[in-house]
């Protein structure tokens, strides 16, 4: 695994946002979504815009639940493995 950022601010359309784990060589934001914000209809429309303003930028946001992380974390650290791979590697 390599070294993250963690609550990196950045801005975007007049807007500042905090990435909670932050891959800065390849691009990619880690976010680690509870679900008493998170599981909002609501919540999750503001997210997607969000991610959407962050993807301007070149940002792949990739989303885990705090379940995930908790139950299944062996299988969350192959899959960022695997996301970090493939961002590295020529397209």
């Amino acid at each position: 695994m390599p070294r993250f950022q963690r609550q990196v601010r950045v801005r975007v359309a007049n807007r500042t946002m905090y990435l909670d784990v932050y891959a800065e060589q390849e691009r990619v934001a880690f976010e680690l979504d509870g679900a008493a914000a998170h599981g909002d209809p609501r919540q999750r429309e503001i997210d997607l815009r969000r991610d959407a303003l962050l993807a301007t930028l070149g940002i792949l946001v990739v989303r885990f639940s705090h379940r995930r992380l908790v139950h299944d974390p062996t299988e969350v650290r192959r899959e960022i493995v695997a996301i970090l791979d493939r961002r590295r590697s020529p397209q």
